[in-house]
């Protein structure tokens, strides 16, 4: 008798345990570097978009530490389409404290300013883009060029 539950219950695990398609649109992983000005981007934040028009639209963002970001297939890319890319990257401006500063890209919150140090083209304004495809590995990797000073 045992042996029969046994066997129904390892009959009816999947079941059990779902056998839904945790990955219903397909999405795949990406992963790549990005520097900053000749530099690993220490921390910030990537964000994929679907260019215009595109169906199904989709959005996928990770952190970037150290240079290096990764996402995983259950929240990556739809193959054979076309994203955006955009970066952040914030860092607090010390000595700033309630004050006010030139940088027109500060934002003020409780009591200390913050700033985005990428440029507005590579952020709210970016043109990059990279098309996801079914082959293996989708590895995208960004120089990012603070071109300010030009």
């Amino acid at each position: 008798m045992r042996i029969l539950y046994l066997f129904f219950t390892l009959l009816l695990l999947p079941i059990l345990t779902g056998c839904s398609n945790h990955n219903p649109q397909g999405r795949i992983p990406v992963h790549g570097e990005v520097s900053f000005d000749g530099k690993p981007l220490e921390k910030g934040e990537i964000l994929f978009t679907s260019v215009e028009g595109v169906t199904p639209k989709v959005a996928a963002g990770t952190q970037i530490k150290n240079g290096k970001y990764s996402l995983p297939a259950k929240q990556g890319l739809i193959p054979e389409q076309t994203y955006i890319v955009q970066f952040r990257s914030v860092e607090v401006i010390t000595g700033k404290q309630n004050g006010t500063t030139e940088d027109k890209h500060a934002t003020k919150e409780i009591g200390f300013q913050t700033r985005n140090i990428i440029p507005l083209k590579y952020g709210v304004n970016s043109k990059e883009t990279v098309t996801a495809t079914k082959k293996s590995p989708n590895v995208f990797n960004f120089d990012l060029i603070n071109d300010a000073g030009k």
